[in-house]
């Protein structure tokens, strides 16, 4: 059927630089809308960059916030950048795997686990190879990857949004707590929320691609082969099946729907099987990992009231930066208690964002919404469905650093915004975001503790590694090539020592690369080497069983570091 005279001459009117692609066109033509409907989506629309033939300057104003998002997160973590040599355990073991890497050894899957990938430690090798071997380095490999993030989830938005539209409510990944900075700095896992995301990229504009059928099953196969890096992608990706299934569904035809359909499907297969194959490849350096956690991923029957409480009283507010917690002298965080019109501008801030975030998807389900804010509201409100519901189920979280398993309502809330960013000019944005956007880089700020004192980043003893230093210099002229000491200090330690010399943790069943204990059985002096940082392991406790098991023990002060000293009576004595 022809369209009417009415229609053919808005069709005329409407600028080149509106004009939707022809699924969204077929769309918005297909219905009537109120005129206060209508100026709503011009004003969506408006400033939306051609893809051909664009003027100079509108390509520079659309790039200029996104490059003013990327100066903004680079500045905000410069805490972490400045304290490096502050590593842990867990990212100091990929470090150490990227070393071993470049000297020719080989391991699938992380040391010591088989539900990260070594994909990590490739791409710090790499880092290695490039710029050399330091702390930095380590930390700018996942970091890299969150800039990725960034750029992409912007480039998504503006699609649909004006550029400083879209970059207002990316501000809520920008501006992080601590459960998010801590992946963003420290290896392993940014890499496998970073391949999320750019599979959600490659199942946007399929449809339109010069071979859609390429895409979708390359988007399918890196979005699944996520789950090699890390299982934790696993909290994403109903969110992205979902996207994937609403791209797909874009076609003329449900035949074409259908073909679609089958090239993810044929993605995912292959991503699977080999997926499947890696875990039967054999550790060279025959390690005894444990199986992949997939019970991580059932739920308890019924729900625990306990994860129900923890989620409402402490990680929820955590990560709606109502509540802060600054890492201190003891194991755990202490929270922060300001003055009482902080802590309301910190719960007006929570509410906002948290409301934000259930009421856009629902706002992308009205006819008026461009097809893919509808697409990118309904990912954002499945991976928070997905996310609230395994941590009140499974049972897993024990305490406040279980804030962590809420992180992918973070990550997806620029796309659960995104349909609500479309009713407003950027200015009332930004206005109705500062409560919260203010409290979480206030909340994240503290978070990096000893880093900062007040506005300013400082170098602290941890992220300087003095007395790391001292200590390594006191056991290299002491002949001592093995130690050990409690976990979260025993891989930081060695990489920080060039594994000159290697420490293995106090617990055998925490040890991640098993030549290091090997080493350890045999040494004829090994060092036992505590700090008031770790308080679950003291000296004063272990001293006693030392000097029961023969030999000679000497007790040495470094720094903030004990270390007990035992000479063996025999090589093979342990």
């Amino acid at each position: 059927m022809s369209a009417g005279p009415a229609v053919r001459e808005a069709r005329a009117l409407t600028p080149a630089a509106d004009v939707l692609p022809s699924a969204d066109a077929e769309e918005a033509t297909n219905f009537s809308c109120p005129p206060s409907v209508g100026r709503r989506r011009r004003r969506m629309s408006e400033s939306r960059p051609t893809s051909v033939g664009e003027p100079r300057e509108r390509l520079c104003a659309a790039i200029a916030p996104c490059l003013v998002l990327l100066t903004a997160a680079i500045l905000f973590r410069l805490p972490l950048l400045l304290n490096a040599r502050g590593v842990h355990s867990d990212a100091a073991i990929v470090g150490l795997q990227a070393e071993h890497m470049l000297r020719g050894e080989w391991e699938p899957f992380l040391w010591g686990v088989r539900y990260q990938g070594s994909v990590d430690a490739v791409l710090v090798a790499a880092g290695f190879a490039v710029a050399g071997r330091s702390a930095l380095v380590l930390m700018l490999v996942p970091f890299l990857g969150y800039l990725m993030v960034l750029a992409i989830v912007f480039q998504l938005l503006r699609k649909d949004l004006t550029p400083w539209r879209a970059a207002v409510i990316v501000l809520p990944i920008v501006f992080t707590p601590a459960a998010i900075n801590g992946v963003i700095a420290y290896a392993p896992r940014q890499w496998s929320i970073t391949a999320v995301f750019a599979a959600t990229a490659l199942f946007d504009g399929a449809a339109q691609s010069r071979r859609p059928w390429l895409r979708f099953a390359f988007a399918s196969f890196l979005g699944t082969s996520s789950l090699y890096l890390d299982l934790f992608a696993a909290q994403l990706l109903p969110g992205v099946g979902v996207f994937a299934l609403l791209c797909c569904g874009e076609a003329v035809s449900a035949r074409v729907a259908r073909r679609r359909v089958a090239w993810c499907c044929a993605g995912l297969l292959v991503a699977g099987a080999l997926i499947g194959l890696v875990h039967l490849v054999p550790s060279d350096a025959g390690l005894a990992s444990p199986a992949p956690p997939i019970a991580a991923l059932a739920v308890s029957a019924p729900p625990r009231v306990a994860s129900w409480r923890l989620l409402v009283d402490t990680c929820l507010p955590s990560l709606l930066a109502a509540k802060v917690f600054i890492p201190g002298a003891s194991l755990y965080p202490d929270l922060w208690r300001p003055h009482v019109a902080v802590r309301a501008a910190q719960a007006l801030g929570a509410l906002v964002l948290l409301g934000g975030v259930l009421a856009g998807p629902v706002v992308s389900l009205r006819r008026h919404a461009p097809p893919r804010l509808r697409r990118l509201g309904l990912l954002g409100l499945t991976v928070t469905a997905t996310a609230l519901f395994g941590f009140v189920a499974s049972g897993r979280p024990t305490d406040v650093w279980s804030t962590r398993y809420l992180a992918p309502i973070l990550w997806t809330a620029p796309f659960s915004l995104a349909a609500l960013a479309g009713l407003f000019g950027a200015r009332s944005l930004a206005l109705a975001l500062a409560p919260y956007t203010i409290s979480s880089a206030v909340g994240g700020w503290l978070g990096f503790g000893a880093y900062v004192n007040g506005p300013r980043p400082v170098i602290d003893a941890r992220g300087a590694a003095q007395d790391e230093a001292a200590l390594a210099s006191l056991l290299r002229r002491r002949g001592v090539e093995y130690g050990e000491a409690q976990y979260w200090l025993s891989y930081r330690l060695t990489f920080l020592f060039d594994e000159r010399p290697m420490i293995a943790p106090l617990d055998p069943r925490e040890d991640r690369y098993p030549p290091y204990r090997r080493g350890f059985a045999s040494a004829p002096t090994v060092a036992y080497i505590f700090h008031p940082s770790e308080p679950r392991a003291r000296a004063a406790d272990w001293e006693p069983w030392l000097r029961a098991q023969g030999g000679r023990v000497e007790r040495l002060e470094v720094g903030g570091f004990t270390v007990l000293l035992h000479t063996r009576q025999g090589p093979d004595q342990e």
